[in-house]
């Protein structure tokens, strides 16, 4: 079984990196969960919900907060229109080809709409709501795609 999403220190950072951004002085922290990921970042979801995800899929922040990716029977795009911490999706659309995953991937586009919260650290994107809900990503290996 993989390893529970670290929330606790995806949070501890995210606070350690506001606090010394602050004491510091630097530049301005990152708006948008796109801007604070590493550019072009390819993210693969891990768990649903704090359980393994049973079907695959990923997506990747671009410039103006664009979002693209993949469910598991169609590819997609959208926008995140929130600045840190807050993450909604906005104008999800997606391809139509049918699959024998559709029911998985109404559950991932449900649960990516429901979302409210984005928290990255390191390689690992945590999307969470105040129902306890959430999407946990990791950065994938290798060039981007």
């Amino acid at each position: 079984m993989p390893p529970q999403p670290p929330r606790r220190r995806l949070a501890a950072k995210a606070a350690l990196l506001l606090a010394m951004g602050l004491a510091a002085g630097c530049s301005a922290l990152p708006d948008t969960v796109g801007q604070a990921a590493p550019s072009d970042t390819l993210w693969t979801l891990k768990d649903l919900n704090g359980a393994p995800a049973g079907f695959s899929a990923s997506l990747r922040f671009g410039s103006g907060g664009s979002v693209s990716g993949t469910a598991p029977c169609n590819s997609f795009s959208a926008r995140q229109t929130a600045p840190l911490p807050w993450f909604e999706i906005a104008d999800l659309t997606a391809t139509q080809r049918g699959c024998p995953l559709a029911r998985d991937e109404a559950a991932f586009f449900q649960a990516l709409r429901a979302m409210d919260f984005a928290e990255v650290a390191d390689n690992s994107l945590l999307l969470s709501n105040d129902q306890g809900q959430t999407l946990f990503f990791q950065a994938a290996e290798g060039p981007a795609t």
